[in-house]
């Protein structure tokens, strides 16, 4: 059987990534970028989907009886509809675990710049450069503190937050974790209320959840310390954006790194982009987990979850027809 490949958004995916061909019959198609309303009409034909943030609802799946299999290049499974997938049949894959050093490394390197204020003192001596502030003898714009001691809390027991937690054990934080199911027993696992008290830092690693939306919010920001920073690589949407955004401005928290936000792409019209001037906010258009290391491990994984998927149907066949 001539299995036909859509890959719905290839821009998701840097160029320099080498991808494995599939040792079976079949037809591939990238297409760079596909909007809503073009999904139907590029999928009408495919058997096996691979998306990396294009979203498959069950409105648009509803209208493709060939599909048989989604592959998501992703870790989160949010953006399809995963139980309708179940109910028709179609077999959803992702690929758990890819990133756990990339997100890792990058959420340390958002506490760092926040920390030690090297973006910011960059900019001044580019405004210095530009002439817009003059030279001075020293320079003590921005206060600077150590990493080594500060207290690191973390959202999250996965592989991201376990490889984040080492890393900030190996530059001397003070690594915590709240466990929302209660799993897990130890003197590093807190309430979380104990939790925001207690931390200079609070990382978000865990997945979005319709238990994890807002699961920090105004109420939570107020316990918080008030040189305290929140940094969130896992999704937008699990600490309340606006209530964020107010916390920061009214200087409840000393400072915010986000590498997402809950509409995505972000747009324009986004509040945040509202404040992305302010001296003690980080804004990246979610990149923590590109590193090209990182992508080409995604991209492997994604494409042998293709070939397991085909190989397993091959052997149900065969059983059936023995």
């Amino acid at each position: 059987m001539m299995e036909h490949i859509v890959f719905l958004d290839h821009e998701g995916i840097s160029h320099n990534i080498q991808k494995m061909v599939p040792d079976f019959p079949h037809t591939w198609t990238d297409y760079e970028y596909t909007p809503p309303e073009l999904i139907v009409e590029r999928l009408k034909d495919a058997t096996i989907a691979i998306t990396c943030s294009v979203p498959l609802r069950e409105a648009q799946l509803r209208q493709l009886p060939k599909l048989r299999m989604i592959s998501m290049a992703l870790t989160g499974t949010d953006i399809v509809d995963v139980e309708y997938c179940r109910e028709r049949g179609i077999d959803v894959r992702n690929v758990p675990g890819y990133a756990e050093n990339t997100v890792a490394e990058h959420t340390l390197a958002m506490i760092f710049a926040l920390v030690r204020q090297t973006n910011n003192y960059h900019n001044l001596m580019r405004d210095i450069n530009a002439g817009k502030i003059a030279l001075q003898n020293l320079y003590l714009n921005f206060r600077i503190r150590d990493v080594k001691g500060l207290k690191l809390a973390i959202i999250g027991n996965g592989p991201i937050g376990r490889r984040l937690g080492d890393l900030g054990c190996a530059v001397g934080m003070d690594v915590l974790f709240h466990d929302r199911f209660g799993k897990y027993t130890g003197s590093e696992y807190k309430p979380l209320n104990e939790l925001l008290q207690q931390c200079n830092v609070l990382a978000i690693c865990c997945p979005l959840t319709s238990e994890t939306h807002n699961l920090i919010h105004a109420e939570h920001l107020k316990m918080m310390k008030r040189d305290a920073i929140v940094v969130n690589t896992a999704r937008g949407g699990i600490v309340n954006e606006k209530d964020l955004i107010e916390a920061l401005l009214n200087e409840q928290i000393g400072g915010v790194a986000l590498d997402v936000v809950e509409d995505e792409p972000i747009q324009l019209n986004n509040p945040i982009l509202q404040v992305v001037g302010h001296p003690n906010l980080i804004l990246n258009p979610h990149v923590a987990w590109s590193s090209e290391n990182a992508m080409q491990g995604l991209m492997d994984r994604a494409i042998q979850n293709i070939k397991n998927f085909i190989d397993e149907e091959q052997l149900k066949k065969g059983s059936g027809a023995a």
